[in-house]
């Protein structure tokens, strides 16, 4: 649901973006103010699905590929100083399961493509322009809620060729080889790094495009219901030849749509990689987020490498109907066959399923910068479970300890060179939460920087806190909430949280609440509730900017209600929300109104918390966040064109 206060086109005639030169004199401000905080990485969490789209070029769903990623990520840079990107997992979904946790490892999500990139040289102008302006015009339910949703339904269809994306890309397939008959210059290029990538991917593309064959051949998704000998091709429960002849006969009977199915994988590969390239030159990093289940795909490719009806899970005691486990059902891997990885410079003695989880890691280290562990306790201390006749019955298994982080360290270490400090492994981050997590976070502690959020301060998930209990200031990131948790909008809300927040940070920075408030008229004739909520929020992004490291989620910077996702739950608005294509507007206003990250705010605030004494700093900070709380001109444009009409009434000035 929209929320109609933040969203209304009637109040979108608010908002005071800064101009030009005010834009240069805020970013040096910026810079000032995080080295006097000694911030080293702020990084923004971002879905593909968040994305924003092109005006009259919108697809019903955002990509991190995008051209028009490179003018959000400029913004992004530009209003908050972000360093880096923690990019949530990209691999293939469905439109039954929309979460992008239940996507693939290896093979990306084709629904994820830039179609506007299609069209550009680089990729031999595979479709047209037309194409992409009649998906746009074309598109048959509530163009306004599309700007703020995405809609799978669109995209993909039933998982068949009625999505949109399967459409234009097949059309592309054809194209492509249209071109290359006729000896198109660009076409021929794009071939060359076609051949090249089946050849360096071709241990996990053609398992995965065998795995599309078979779901194709068999009508069904589930491989448990396929013939023996198709459930278990690439199993050693099928005599090496027998399989090896039945790979083959797939293969031979299927060439184009395994070539249609490799293609699809090629472009996805080739855009990440360019907008990995891009991001890089502008100084902005890239972290993947690394699952640790696996795909249906996956798992029949892999059997060997898994433990048949154990699944990973959690101890959850309100979860009396199934034993007090948290079920997963996400297949758990065999830890008896890891093998032995003591370091990270022999891996010779890796069982088969250190070798999968070698490769796994690998692959995600060639793509990313970085990779964010999901659920990384569970290499450590497995929970698992098995479910047999309709009961569910926990599985002890013997501590794993580092093993599957020095298989981790290896994978770096054989990607990054160098550049990779085993000592000090700051391209891997790990998601520690959980009633079984303890050990896990005694072991990694001060070495991989831990992943927290202040949304569950009542449990002293404070930076304070984490630097008491021994933390390292560098050695963990701090937000106010990830994917799983409420909104800060919807969290402000809550009177009890707000006021046991606000104690906590009295206690921890002796804090001023007179500090949070603005001078801006549109603060001070809000009423009361709306002061508290704002002030709540504000002094909550402050708080994770006293901390080196810190990240944020879009809709918490852009300052909406609407969740991510409601975790252990199946809605429809789940994994949806995105920004909309006149995200600079969008942002502007929802500042004026109170509501967003009013970035100069939150570090003014955090140097007071510090007790950094530097009066210019924290007043020029202020001076900037009143001028975003206050009404005006939403672009910088529109900002430009006052400037030079005199209009501004008051106009933002630094120097260093």
């Amino acid at each position: 649901m929209i929320t109609k206060i933040q969203q209304s086109n009637k109040q979108l005639n608010f908002g005071r973006a800064f101009s030009s030169n005010e834009q240069k004199a805020y970013n040096s401000l910026i810079a000032d103010a995080k080295k006097a905080l000694d911030i080293r990485d702020t990084t923004a969490v971002i879905f593909d699905f968040n994305v924003p789209s092109q005006t009259g070029k919108n697809t019903a769903i955002g990509s991190t590929w995008s051209e028009n990623m490179r003018n959000f990520s400029k913004f992004l840079s530009d209003m908050t100083g972000i360093t880096s990107i923690q990019l949530q997992p990209q691999g293939k979904i469905s439109s039954g399961n929309t979460s992008p946790y239940s996507g693939t490892n290896f093979a990306f999500g084709t629904h994820i493509i830039d179609l506007i990139f299609l069209t550009k040289p680089q990729f031999a102008s595979l479709i047209s322009t037309e194409t992409i302006t009649d998906i746009d015009k074309k598109y048959p339910s509530d163009k306004h809620t599309r700007e703020y949703k995405t809609d799978y339904m669109y995209v993909l269809g039933n998982n068949t060729d009625n999505g949109v994306y399967e459409q234009v890309l097949k059309s592309a397939y054809h194209n492509f080889y249209y071109k290359i008959k006729n000896s198109d210059k660009d076409a021929l290029k794009l071939n060359k790094e076609f051949i090249n990538f089946k050849k360096e991917n071709k241990n996990w593309l053609i398992k995965e495009s065998l795995f599309e064959v078979l779901k194709s051949k068999h009508n069904c998704s589930n491989f448990y219901d396929w013939p023996y000998e198709d459930a278990h091709l690439f199993s050693k429960n099928i005599p090496d030849e027998k399989r090896l002849a039945r790979i083959n006969e797939l293969i031979n009977e299927n060439k184009t749509q395994i070539d249609y199915e490799n293609f699809k994988q090629f472009i996805a590969y080739k855009q990440q990689k360019n907008s990995r390239e891009y991001l890089n030159s502008q100084n902005i990093k890239l972290y993947g987020d690394c699952l640790l289940g696996f795909s249906d795909s996956e798992l029949w490719a892999n059997r060997d490498c898994f433990k048949e009806n154990v699944f990973y899970g959690g101890p959850d005691p309100a979860c009396s109907d199934t034993n007090g486990i948290q079920t997963w059902n996400l297949a758990a891997l065999d830890y008896t066959k890891l093998g032995e990885c003591n370091n990270s410079k022999d891996i010779t003695k890796l069982g088969e399923t250190g070798k999968f989880l070698y490769d796994k890691y690998t692959t995600f280290f060639k793509r990313y910068d970085g990779i964010r562990m999901d659920a990384a306790w569970q290499f450590v201390a497995p929970f698992v479970y098995e479910k047999k006749d309709g009961q569910y019955k926990q599985i002890t298994l013997p501590e794993i300890n580092m093993t599957i982080f020095n298989i981790m360290n290896a994978a770096a270490k054989n990607v990054y060179g160098d550049k990779f400090d085993e000592e000090n492994p700051e391209n891997i981050m790990l998601e520690l939460v959980g009633m079984s997590a303890d050990k896990s976070r005694t072991l990694t502690k001060n070495k991989y920087p831990h992943l927290y959020t202040t949304s569950y301060a009542e449990y002293d998930e404070t930076p304070a806190k984490f630097i008491q209990n021994g933390y390292k200031p560098d050695k963990f990131y701090i937000g106010t909430g990830c994917h799983d948790n409420d909104s800060l909008v919807n969290l402000s809300k809550d009177k009890y949280k707000r006021e046991l927040h606000l104690t906590q940070m009295e206690r921890d920075y002796g804090f001023n609440k007179q500090n949070l408030e603005y001078k801006a008229p549109e603060y001070v004739n809000s009423d009361d509730q709306a002061k508290q909520c704002e002030n709540f929020r504000n002094a909550k992004f402050a708080e994770i900017f006293t901390s080196p490291k810190q990240f944020f989620t879009l809709p918490d910077m852009f300052g909406m209600s609407e969740r991510i996702n409601i975790s252990g739950k199946v809605d429809k608005d789940n994994w949806s929300v995105r920004i909309p294509s006149d995200f600079e507007r969008f942002y502007f206003s929802q500042l004026s109104k109170g509501y967003g990250l009013n970035f100069p705010k939150a570090l003014s605030n955090a140097l007071i918390m510090r007790e950094i004494d530097n009066k210019k700093l924290i007043k020029k900070c202020n001076e900037a966040a009143e001028i975003l709380r206050t009404a005006g001109p939403m672009t910088k444009h529109e900002a430009d064109i006052a400037d030079k009409k005199g209009e501004l009434k008051t106009k933002f000035e630094y120097l260093t």
